[in-house]
Formats: structure tokens, sequence, C-alpha cells
């Protein structure tokens, strides 16, 4: 059988370098011009050790940073965040497709600009050339091809805007929340600079505000003269995790199609983040071709991901405007246990699931 992965970032390049290590042919479409992403780039480390045959140790990297988290009311608390790791999205992305490549995936230099049926299989046209596979990885974003031509349209979504900036050393991760809606704003440390945002829901704070929150933000922790320095500013969607998600992949599959990462909706409803989620499902799309039961794909996701995830998007008013918020920084400084608690939300070790549970154990010193 054939296959084809579109798209390099963590979940296409996870997904290709599995497939070719199970000694499948695989093409991978790549874009153009990969650009640098102004998303945090924080991988839990516990999670890179599954992408066999990708040595990570030799990429540039924040490891461990001091953490701060601020809340709406002034409040502050040191936080530790052992056992996350920080790249520059393009480091890491050319480093997971420069695997895929080692283990025999076929590197194509074009990006995918049609997608369609036929008896034969899925045609993909690149570079006026047209392929046909058996199966098709999305792995393109959230406005990407695979989800266009599966007529799946954006819903739920909340918004990045921030930025990538270079030229100054920075090695603390900050985080934030400014009193707007369900927003949250970051600082991550990385090499030889910072990724800076604001994460918010569109319809509920103009972006106007949203800019406004995080260039006082920045004006609070970054050096003078921030804005002079090397850089681009971003506005981008992130597809969180809903009732849409399990539904687009189940779509897909219909069409011999498998959706990873961002093109599956697949980012956290509370943190935003989906570098870890991109990675874990290029593999399981991976796992069930290399099985010959592609259908196990969506099974996988809804088993692992999906209690998970509703939590986090049922969490979300607690986080942002509810008793968490407001009252999380006080009772951690003076409460060791929940500090830790938050610790490990804030670094990914800490899942949703049981979340309650802990906390409640933790205030009562158990």
């Amino acid at each position: 059988m054939r296959f084809a992965v579109l798209g390099g970032g963590p979940a296409g390049g996870a997904a290709a370098l599995a497939l070719a290590r199970g000694g499948t042919p695989v093409d991978l479409y790549l874009p153009a011009r990969p650009g640098e992403k102004p998303c945090g780039g924080g991988v839990p480390e516990h999670v890179l050790p599954r992408l066999a045959g990708f040595d990570p140790s030799p990429l540039p990297a924040v490891a461990s940073p001091p953490g701060l988290f601020e809340n709406a009311r002034g409040g502050c608390i040191a936080l530790d965040l052992d056992g996350l790791r920080i790249f520059r999205r393009r480091d890491l992305d050319q480093a997971i497709v420069a695997a895929a490549a080692a283990a025999g995936a076929a590197r194509l230099s074009c990006k995918a600009e049609r997608l369609e049926w036929s008896a034969d299989g899925v045609r993909v046209t690149a570079g006026g050339e047209t392929r046909t596979y058996d199966w098709v990885v999305g792995a393109d974003g959230a406005r990407g091809l695979s989800r266009r031509s599966l007529g799946l349209v954006p819903r739920g979504d909340s918004i990045g805007l921030g930025g990538s900036f270079s030229g100054f050393a920075w090695d603390r991760l900050v985080v934030a929340l400014p009193a707007l809606a369900d927003s949250y704003l970051w600082i991550f440390p990385r090499p030889g600079g910072a990724s800076v945002g604001i994460a918010y829901t569109p319809g509920q704070i103009a972006d106007s505000a949203a800019r406004a929150a995080l260039d006082g933000f920045l004006d609070r922790h970054l050096p003078p003269g921030w804005r002079s320095l090397p850089g681009s500013r971003y506005r981008y969607p992130i597809p969180v995790y809903g009732e849409w998600t399990l539904e687009g992949i189940r779509r897909g599959l219909a069409r011999h199609v498998l959706l990873v990462g961002d093109a599956a909706a697949l980012a956290d409803p509370l943190t935003r983040e989906g570098i870890r989620y991109g990675m874990l499902s290029g593999l399981w799309a991976a796992e069930g071709l290399l099985a010959g039961n592609p259908g196990s794909y969506a099974d996988h996701v809804a088993a692992e991901l999906a209690g998970d995830l509703e939590r986090a998007g049922r969490a979300r008013s607690l986080f942002f405007e509810g008793s968490i918020g407001q009252w999380m920084v006080p009772l951690a400084r003076i409460h060791p246990g929940i500090r830790r608690v938050f610790s490990d939300l804030l670094a990914c070790r800490q899942p949703y699931t049981g979340l309650r549970r802990r906390l409640l154990r933790a205030a009562v010193g158990l």
C-alpha cells in the first residue's frame, strides 16, 4: 500500500517517521517555506521517547525553566516546571522530518494543491504532478487542504495572537490571566529569544483589546525596547478539541484521510497546547495504517484523549473567570501541596482526569 503525509509539523513528521520505520513507502509533502511558529514550543519530556528513531538531544532547547504564574489580581507564584523542554519550532519540525527521511520517507518539497478521490484511491496533486495513494494522513493544519477538501468548516476555534522574538536572552516561562474572558498570556523562553502571545476566544474579546493586553504584559516583563527586537507577529487559529473533533476524524476516515494534530482539532481547550497531541495522533494514525486497521485511529483518539479534553473544556470557566483562577495563586502561595499540583498541570504532568480529587487531597494534606 502507498501512503502520503501532508504537512511537516510535529503531527506529520511523527506519522511519516513511524510509517517509514514500519517499512512502508510514504511520501511526505512539505510546504516550500516552513516558518517559525508563535506558539510556546514546549514538549513534555516523557512524550519524546515515544518517537522511535528521533533523537532530540542535539537540538537547542530550554529545559525545565523557572515558571511564574500571575492572576488577574496581580498576585503571582513561582512554579517548578521540571520535565518540560522548549524548542524553536523550526528546529523541532525540521529535525523530525529529517529523522523520517533517514528512515526512508520520501521528502517532497512541494505543497499539496489538490485532493481528489477515484476508484483507485486518493489523488494528490502537487508541483504539476498527480500521485495516487491508498491512504493520506492530513497533517496540514487548521485551514489546510485536507480539511477544506473534506468540507470541514472551522468550529470552536480560539485565536493565538503573538510572535517569536530573537536577539536577547530570556530564561523564564511566564503565564498570566488578564481578566479578559477565557484568555491567557504567555512568554516562553527559547534558544536566543522568546515566544510571546495571548490566546482568546473570538467574539468575546476584540483583537484590539487582546493586542493591548499583550503589549502591556510584555512591557512589564521584557526588556525596554522589546518592540524593536527581530521577529514577526502573527494571528492564527487554534483548533481546540470539541464535539466536532471526532466528527471530522470519522468523516476523513470515510474518504481514506486520517486527520491528525491541528487538522483534527486536537488542541487542549484550556491551555490551547497542541504539539503533544499532534505527535501522539500522528503516531496513532501510523499504527492503525501499519496494522491494516485505519478505523482504529478514531477509537484510539476517543479512548486516549476524549475524556481528558472534554474535562478541559468544562474547566475553562473555572480557570479563567471562576474560583480556580481567582484563588489558585493565594492558596498555592501558602500551600505547597496545591502548588505542586498546579506546577504539574502547567508542565503537562497532571491530566485533567483526577485533577479535582488531587486538589482536594492536597488541600487537606493527603
